[in-house]
């Protein structure tokens, strides 16, 4: 069985399709998939769930996904919690990094290394830059 099943991740993004492929690819690692489609409904559910990762789409519809983060770590027990931002424009890696986020990815990401970083950060070690 696998050791990481209680392990959630919360993934924030407005394309549904999207959303779809990296459900699909949470739940084939045997993570817990949370999802919201919004900054507003995103906060909420990481109140509520404490998950233990965030994969979170830049370019919301309701916030910039910045603010999201900002507001996020002014919660003590979200504080922590790693920040895996998404988006179609890479150059929003610098804004990202220094807003709060530990990744950037640009969009469409690579689904291998996605859940490379995801079990990296599972694990609690930070993964070496990707400059």
């Amino acid at each position: 069985m696998n050791r990481e099943v209680s392990k959630t991740i919360l993934i924030i993004e407005k394309e549904p399709n999207y959303t779809q492929l990296l459900v699909k690819q949470i739940l084939f690692a045997g993570l817990n998939p949370l999802v919201a489609v919004t900054g507003e409904g995103g906060l909420r559910k990481a109140s509520e769930h404490h998950p233990d990762l965030i994969l979170l789409e830049l370019n919301l519809t309701d916030m910039d996904g910045l603010r999201f983060v900002a507001l996020l770590r002014e919660e003590p027990p979200l504080r922590k919690t790693p920040i895996v931002a998404m988006s179609i424009f890479p150059y929003l890696k610098a804004n990202a990094l220094q807003g709060g986020c530990n990744e950037f990815m640009k969009k469409p990401v690579k689904m291998i290394d996605l859940m490379g970083h995801i079990r990296t950060y599972l694990r609690g070690v930070s993964p070496p830059s990707q400059l």
